[in-house]
């Protein structure tokens, strides 16, 4: 209980300074980037908003149900892997008006349809019932509470005397209500393993009805034309936590600070938006792109969940509801970006997968809520030196490489210990046991035509690894090498970063001299013991630019192929295989021809690094073009698109679209250089 009330108070002092913007962009300037309302036509089943890395939130219903008008969707609450995203109720907070006329009580009906707007950070309704014009704003005021503000407005020439009934039925198949006092209840889910606390106005009584379905009763007030009533109601989801934890959490929240609650929410917000809308690159003075950017952010915050269960930090699932844990190599793509606007969510994002890390030093595929649930039978790619490096570019802290520091470097150090075979210094992706599609889930491309007819070897008591040896994977441990031994010399520890660069240029001349081949002019993976080069041309071959591992001349041919129409260069030159390989299947199946944004920023990012900028430039401007909804108002941004048609697939609201989105749109203001 201490630790979640420590929380709550380190959220909310956290939130005056994430943004640094100057505050030349607003919140009202971005409504409606996100259509999360029922019935859309991308998404008929809708989504929610979240903030704060609460683990509930709200959305819209369709605004032609008039028998949902009056209040919002929800809540929605996530919870461990197997319970994904579920909605409490449809609507579990429904607002009735009503008019006192002398000694009776007269329902005002609401006229005609709900007006929903979505902004950066706040939900809003407005209504009207009569003369009495309804407004509801939803937000986030800490990592387990959100606020309703209610305002009703006499826009009529006479005064009344209005008051309002709150109702709504818990409707998730194991919920079980209760009333906590004459203005709160509670709610267990899921078991009960997860609560909620609901609370109405200190002026309302709250009476229970049928099973799981309750009323509250707001006292009437008179309102001269043009004067309003505002009150408010607060939800806290706690998960797993019992029912007095909820209702501990829930009573440091304070009526009496509502409007500061809400003025914090626009100074953070906005504080967001302007980290990086301001940064100076010629991408986001298109106000398309900057609408592109702000709808990533909003994105990654959705996805945001605090610290809980078993989790010690926060971090941003890929996609809630999809995708309900943090993966490694998601965890520290997201952290690169996360550092331009929000860097304290940032850093412990990074933490969140080093809280799990082996004796060994290996860090695990996935975690979650419950320790049961993660994943400890891979790895992922090494990108965690890159991202904690990218970290501290962007924050100058010091103390946060010398925590990640000695984490990093033993990560490091299993990666040689355990997967690499034949222990030549060049490494294979693998696993705990003999079985293949765990090298696959290693490699983070899965089914990737490379990795076919491919056997594990047995190095030691329960770790595996490929008869193949990963060109992606040994690039990016050669960069991890330099951008350790940077950190290092940082914060003054000159002999070990010195023996980092030593065989990171060694790593290097392997790399250009044993994986290129010239006749193709592309990178490929390399069998063990024969050394014989896998000729399959993916995605995987442009990552030694990515990492700036490859020659001047090598890097020159790798794009030759990227923009080859034969190979890449049809609709949008970032597939995931090559477009005539007899496997090549863009409308379905992992990295058999799909377009990933992860893998399309590594393309962009090392032509920059080898000084391709006009086509850098090029490409870049024709993403939201190409990738249907990446920056169009209202669509969900995508796991990945068709290459042939730029459809988009799989999951929606997805994080690390959203992370390289806002890297390529706003990293160019960097001055640091990208591989040191």
């Amino acid at each position: 209980m201490k630790r979640k009330l420590v929380l709550i108070v380190a959220v909310l002092a956290l939130s005056f300074y994430q943004g640094f913007g100057k505050g030349k962009f607003k919140q009202e300037q971005f409504v409606n980037l996100l259509n999360i309302e029922v019935g859309y036509s991308v998404s008929p089943n809708g989504y929610f908003f979240s903030d704060l890395g609460d683990w509930h939130g709200y959305g819209f219903n369709n605004p032609s149900d008039l028998s949902l008008t009056g209040g919002f969707r929800g809540p929605a609450f996530a919870g461990e892997r197997s319970l994904r995203l579920q909605w409490l109720s449809d609507c579990f907070e429904k607002l009735t008006i009503i008019e006192k006329i002398g000694q009776d009580m007269k329902k005002i009906p609401f006229m005609g349809k709900a007006t929903h707007e979505y902004l950066p950070g706040r939900l809003c309704q407005q209504l009207q019932a009569g003369d009495i014009l309804v407004q509801l704003r939803e937000i986030a005021v800490s990592d387990r509470s959100t606020m309703i503000e209610y305002t009703l407005i006499n826009q009529g020439t006479k005064e009344k005397t209005i008051g309002a009934l709150l109702s709504g039925k818990a409707t998730y198949k194991d919920a079980q209500c209760k009333s906590l006092s004459e203005n709160s209840l509670g709610i267990g889910v899921a078991g009960n393993k997860h609560h909620f606390v609901v609370s109405f106005p200190e002026n309302s009584v709250l009476a229970m009805k049928a099973k799981n379905t309750y009323e509250t009763t707001i006292a009437s007030k008179k309102l001269r034309p043009g004067k309003s009533y505002v009150f408010y109601t607060f939800t806290t989801y706690c998960p797993a936590a019992s029912q007095e934890e909820a209702i501990a959490v829930h009573q440091t929240l304070e009526i009496k600070k509502a409007k500061k609650y809400l003025k914090e929410n626009q100074t953070r917000w906005e504080g967001y938006i302007n980290s990086i809308l301001e940064r100076s690159t010629p991408y986001l003075q298109s106000d398309r792109n900057r609408k592109w950017a702000v709808k990533a952010l909003m994105t990654l915050h959705t996805n945001w969940r605090s610290a809980a269960g078993d989790l010690k930090h926060a971090g941003v699932q890929p996609a809630t509801g999809h995708f309900d844990a943090f993966w490694a190599w998601d965890s520290w793509e997201h952290a690169a970006a996360l550092s331009i606007f929000n860097p304290e969510l940032a850093k412990d994002q990074m933490r969140t997968m080093f809280d799990f890390q082996t004796p060994e030093g290996m860090i695990i595929d996935l975690v979650s809520l419950y320790q049961k649930d993660n994943n400890k039978v891979c790895s992922k790619p090494p990108i965690a030196g890159w991202a904690t490096y990218m970290v501290y570019q962007r924050t100058g802290d010091k103390a946060f490489i010398k925590e990640m520091l000695p984490k990093l470097l033993k990560y490091h150090k299993w990666r040689y210990t355990y997967r690499d075979h034949d222990q030549n210094g060049l490494c294979e992706y693998g696993g705990i046991e003999p079985k293949v599609y765990m090298g696959q889930w290693e490699s983070g491309m899965d089914v990737a035509v490379k990795f076919h007819g491919v056997k594990m070897l047995k190095n030691a008591e329960g770790a595996y690894s490929f008869d193949q040896e990963s060109i992606e994977l040994n690039s990016y441990l050669c960069a991890e090498k330099f951008y350790l031994a940077y950190m290092l010399e940082e914060i003054g520890d000159k002999e070990q970063a010195a023996t980092l660069r030593a065989e990171g240029k060694k790593l290097r001349k392997m790399i250009q001299d044993k994986f290129f081949d010239k006749e193709t002019g592309f990178f490929y993976d390399r069998k063990l013991g024969t050394g014989e080069l896998v000729k399959v041309i993916d995605i995987s071959g442009w990552i030694p630019l990515f990492m700036k591992v490859a020659t001047p001349e090598q890097a020159a041919a790798v794009k030759k192929n990227m923009l080859d129409p034969e190979l890449f260069g049809t609709y949008f030159p970032f597939s995931s295989l090559n477009h005539k390989h007899p496997l090549y299947q863009p409308d379905k199946g992992y990295f058999r021809g799909q377009t990933w944004m992860n893998y399309t920023y590594f393309g962009i990012r090392g032509w920059k690094n080898y000084g391709f900028m006009e086509d850098a430039d090029k490409y870049t401007r024709l993403l939201p073009d190409k990738l249907k909804g990446l920056a169009d108002p209202g669509y969900p941004i995508r796991e990945n698109w068709n290459s042939a048609t730029g459809e988009g697939m799989t999951a929606m609201h997805f994080g690390w679209s959203s992370a390289f989105s806002i890297l390529l749109l706003s990293e160019d203001s960097d001055t640091f250089p990208y591989v040191p």
